[in-house]
């Protein structure tokens, strides 16, 4: 949908602004060739942050990555339909067991290790414990309409990573959660769509919803969903309408008829202003809903293309402003840990 070849290296230049160059130490865990039901799996050396250091820079499928400190990085590729396929992973350090896994795809033109930068997800991963686990797609851009019958079945690749971090890196199977970024975001909807017996809750950022998955959506059990819009996105309209989108209040509708939720249920409040940035963040929440269920959206005033509490990928002239009124990682991983399969 969208294309963010540009932000690849404003996203890199934003890190290496921020960190403290170390060396990174590696350690032997799960490296090498694995042959397993899918087929043979390839794992890279993990890479740890340094100890002494806020921040680690390493290179990781040949992508730059900044490590926290108390994480650790590395990537796992595998084939499917003919195409080598990868994800990254970054996991606390030392590893701990039985975690959650915390799924994140990129927008259009973006890399797993890009979004992980612009997201700063590692700190969530020191301090909440869980695996991100960051799918890349095939040619910059993921298959989030069912309508295209004839392209990449990323649909099938996320199962096999699930597949793979569950019964391979021993994460939850019950807490495997799936969030995105634009183009990441409406392939995670997808996911939640068509994976909803092994996905426990979807989060959309700069996402609302195609009208091509509108229309094939049935979930057989209906998933938790958030969505976090901004009012002043210049890419995926608040409002709806270009590119074929719902409008936000929309999808955030749909969702309620999903989950046969009461719409009287919906509760409305506004987050505290706390930045001097020109936005301001409110959301409708609904947990009065006959699958058992939630549906939230996040409305970001004057908020743009943009991950709250990220970087600011590019200028705003470009993409919107970045709201600092909330941190999108701790909103989504206090929505996903209270919903677990």
């Amino acid at each position: 949908m969208v294309n963010f070849r540009i932000f690849i290296a404003l996203s890199l230049a934003l890190s290496l602004a921020q960190v403290l160059p170390a060396q990174a130490a590696t350690v032997p865990s799960f490296v090498g060739a694995h042959t397993g039901p899918i087929g043979t799996l390839t794992v890279s050396d993990p890479k740890v942050a340094g100890k002494y250091t806020a921040n680690t820079l390493v290179s990781i499928g040949g992508h730059w990555l900044v490590l926290p400190r108390g994480t650790a990085g590395f990537d796992i590729s595998f084939t499917d339909g003919g195409a080598t396929r990868r994800f990254l992973v970054v996991r606390p350090e030392p590893a701990n067991s039985g975690a959650a896994a915390f799924m994140m795809l990129h927008g259009s033109g973006g890399t797993p290790e890009a979004q992980a930068n612009l997201t700063s997800i590692g700190n969530a991963v020191v301090a909440d414990g869980f695996w991100a686990v960051l799918p890349e797609s095939l040619d910059n851009e993921w298959n989030d309409n069912p309508g295209y019958s004839t392209g990449v079945d990323d649909v099938g690749f996320n199962a096999k990573v699930i597949d793979i971090v569950t019964g391979y890196l021993h994460l939850d199977a019950k807490r495997v959660f799936v969030s995105g970024l634009s183009d990441g975001a409406f392939m995670a909807e997808r996911l939640g769509c068509e994976l909803s017996d092994r996905i426990a809750a979807v989060a959309l950022v700069a996402g609302t919803m195609s009208n091509g998955l509108s229309s094939a959506c049935e979930p057989a059990t209906p998933r938790p969903i958030m969505f976090i819009d901004g009012t002043a996105d210049p890419i995926v309209p608040y409002d709806g309408g270009r590119l074929g989108v719902m409008s936000a209040p929309d999808a955030f509708s749909f969702w309620l008829s999903r989950h046969n939720c009461t719409a009287s249920s919906t509760m409305n409040t506004a987050l505290p202003d706390v930045a001097n940035d020109g936005t301001t963040i409110s959301v409708a929440r609904n947990a009065g809903c006959g699958s058992g269920g939630e549906v939230r959206l996040y409305t970001v005033t004057n908020g743009g293309h943009t991950w709250p509490g990220g970087s600011q990928y590019l200028p705003e002239s470009m993409i919107g402003k970045t709201s600092a009124d909330m941190n999108a990682n701790d909103e989504i991983w206090s929505f996903f840990s209270a919903h677990p399969l």
